[in-house]
């Protein structure tokens, strides 16, 4: 678990990290070995899951032996699926990372949600819904790994 209190909005105590693949956590489908060393660090305290319709056909490749849930979802109401799968495990337990027209309403319903812009770039929408605007995976990790620097940015 990852407690927050920020300033302004209160205590908020986080069970799981919800990320898209790919342009989120993947760029042409591969996942940088030193975000997969933060993932694990994360891992233990968060549950994470990887919501993918796996455009590169790469998710088994790219996340093995990694301490996550893949969960499949299929090309067609992808945004509304992700909402649905935030709902399901607790919005106001979850934080959201994604930077696609897909993510838009994950983005908007987890209590914290994080838009990547990475080289896919990111839908405006997606950084409308989001809390936080990072530019990298890398960076959203980072975040969750300090988070006092999500107090900082958040407080009121």
């Amino acid at each position: 678990m990852l407690s927050l209190n920020i300033p302004g909005i209160g205590k908020i105590e986080l069970e799981n990290a919800v990320f898209d693949l790919n342009g989120t956590l993947a760029v042409d489908g591969k996942i940088a070995d030193r975000v997969k060393v933060k993932l694990n660090e994360l891992s233990q305290n968060l549950h994470i899951y990887l919501l993918t319709a796996d455009t590169y056909g790469t998710v088994e490749q790219a996340v093995s032996s990694l301490p996550l849930e893949v969960v499949r979802i299929s090309p067609v109401n992808e945004s509304e699926k992700k909402r649905d799968f935030v709902l399901k495990v607790g919005k106001e337990k979850t934080v959201a990372i994604g930077n696609g027209a897909n993510d838009t309403l994950m983005l908007k319903e987890a209590k914290i949600g994080i838009a990547v812009i990475e080289k896919e770039g990111a839908f405006r929408d997606a950084i409308l819904n989001a809390d936080l605007i990072v530019r990298s995976a890398d960076e959203a990790l980072d975040l969750l790994l300090n988070p006092m620097r999500i107090v900082s940015t958040l407080r009121r």
